[in-house]
């Protein structure tokens, strides 16, 4: 199938979109589809020009509540409208939006809120059975304006009083802030997972943004992005970049729904028919493990871009004959979600196994801790430049110094290699790679192979102490439903696949391995547990 060159496959803007805000994309967008549908989710649906109109007196309230360019607007909110008009209206105005994971426990609100330190709050309460409203109050800064979307609670302002304020600000001063927008002002904060220490907020400029999704929408095609199926959550790059804006700038439809729930999402594709799906591994997995017919599924789909890790071929096989076009991935919070692509003629074997290459605009490359540029077939940091990446992290120097080479590539910290195709191949993490017996393992690797095996659905690797080796690999297998997995057998079938030194010391098999919020393997908790269980190795070992 062939797709349209990078200058025709989306809504042409009227400016080059590395002078535009994301307002300006929004507006152009609106030129030519004002009564197209723009979003739904459970509660309603709007189309171009009532988004529009939503976030211009989503905007002039913010004005009215004293927010200001460069203000941080926080919001608690599972994927919906609401979620896309607050965002679109804090960045309209030079303001920095940055959404709240609903996962967290006081803890990590503390250190997010603390540190971003908002001039707002917006929260949508309650929210699976919790009150977001009155876990966060007590937690912001006094003065610090506290609105709830859902019930009205004490404290909190509703939504229909904070709607109110926008009559009290005039379109004058709104177009006034509006016009003070440059395209490198940051537009988003997104915090990282924090696998590792705290999160950090990467701040995405509005340049970054604009940049990623009108290089996206050209590759993907806006036949691929009429309609978008978004469930992921909102403080999460896939979410704000990977399909919101990507959609946004083909002219399409993102269509919500406020949580990954397999069987709820698989009802919504039967009624929604959408073309464009952003999943992982664990997704796919998810969706392979429910009962639910998976090609009735996916039957209209035309895209579906994949990453987070290595997919294995046998997942992938069953996957392909839907016949929506596959693509894998590979991207950082940091880089606006995607730095490289899969060519559209890939196997499946450079589907499973590789990541592609850079995409238009972008600079990648493999090097070593001294910037020596890798060879073909040679380990290194994977490292990326290019309009897409971000400006640095929030209130970090130190981090921001430690993210970039001299030269201004982006270190991403994984490990990866380019093989003789030019495709990228990625190794693992520099910090999750670990040392046995003297030789460097990379988890990444093992757990391609672990998921190899027919009866496998996941598997994370995590490094533990060991008294002769050093370290040694843990292994989690997650099987897949209905077949059993004999740890034995596991071994010998890797033995015939990887260096013996590279096998797992110790098995672990799991009814589910535990996930982040965006669907990944929660290696910490893994680790945790590893460390915690005190294993012994096997009398073979």
């Amino acid at each position: 199938m062939e797709h349209p060159a990078i200058d025709d496959a989306r809504i042409s803007l009227s400016i080059h979109p590395t002078q535009s805000t994301i307002h300006d994309v929004l507006l152009d967008v609106v030129k030519q589809k004002a009564g197209a549908r723009a979003a739904a989710d459970r509660h309603s649906e709007l189309s171009y020009d009532e988004l529009t109109q939503r976030v211009d007196v989503c905007a002039k309230a913010l004005l009215r509540r004293g927010i200001r360019r460069g203000d941080r607007v926080a919001m608690l909110a599972p994927p919906g409208n609401d979620f896309l008009i607050v965002l679109h209206a804090a960045v309209s105005i030079g303001a920095i939006w940055l959404g709240v994971n609903p996962r967290y426990q006081r803890r990590d609100f503390e250190y997010v809120l603390g540190h971003s330190g908002p001039a707002i709050l917006i929260v949508a309460s309650p929210f699976e059975d919790r009150d977001y409203c009155g876990e966060l109050s007590p937690l912001l800064q006094p003065n610090v304006p506290l609105v709830s979307l859902g019930e009205a609670t004490a404290g909190a302002i509703s939504r229909e009083a904070f709607l109110a304020g926008a009559a009290e600000t005039s379109d004058d001063a709104l177009a006034a802030a509006r016009a003070a927008v440059t395209p490198e002002d940051t537009a988003v904060i997104v915090y990282t997972s924090g696998t590792t220490g705290k999160p950090k907020g990467a701040m995405l400029s509005h340049r970054a943004i604009v940049s990623s999704a009108m290089c996206d929408a050209a590759w993907m095609g806006q036949e691929e992005l009429a309609r978008g199926l978004c469930a992921a959550p909102i403080n999460h790059v896939a979410a704000i970049n990977n399909i919101c804006m990507n959609v946004l700038a083909a002219g399409g439809t993102v269509i919500f729904y406020p949580r990954v729930d397999v069987p709820a999402l698989a009802e919504l594709s039967r009624r929604e028919r959408p073309t464009f799906m952003v999943a992982s591994p664990t997704y796919f997995a998810m969706m392979l493990a429910n009962p639910t017919d998976v090609m009735d599924t996916l039957r209209t789909l035309k895209l579906i871009i994949f990453g987070g890790a290595a997919t294995p071929r046998s997942v992938l096989e069953k996957i392909a004959p839907c016949g929506a076009r596959l693509v894998s991935i590979y991207g950082q919070t940091e880089s606006c979600g995607i730095s490289t692509r899969t060519d559209d003629t890939s196997d499946l074997d450079v589907l499973s196994i590789t990541i592609g290459k850079a995409i238009p605009g972008a600079e990648v490359r493999v090097a070593t801790s001294d910037g020596t540029v890798c060879a073909r077939g040679e380990t290194g940091e994977i490292q990326i430049k290019g309009p897409y990446v971000m400006s640095g992290y929030f209130q970090n120097e130190q981090a921001t110094a430690d993210a970039f080479t001299a030269d201004g590539f982006l270190r991403t910290g994984d490990l990866g290699l380019v093989r003789e195709d030019g495709n990228l191949v990625i190794s693992g993490r520099l910090k999750e790679m670990f040392k046995s017996g003297g030789y460097n393992i990379y988890p990444a690797e093992i757990e391609q192979a672990i998921c190899e095996h027919p009866a496998v659905a996941m598997a994370a690797v995590v490094a533990v102490p060991h008294p002769t080796y050093q370290e040694v690999g843990f292994a989690f297998v997650e099987p897949e439903p209905g077949p059993t997995v004999n740890i034995d057998e596991l071994r010998d079938f890797l033995r015939q696949r990887i260096a013996n030194y590279k096998v797992p010391k110790y098995f672990s098999i799991e009814a589910e391995l535990p996930k982040l919020t965006n669907t990944k393997i929660d290696k910490m908790a893994l680790k945790a547990r590893a460390h915690a269980s005190q294993p012994r190795p096997a009398s073979r070992d």
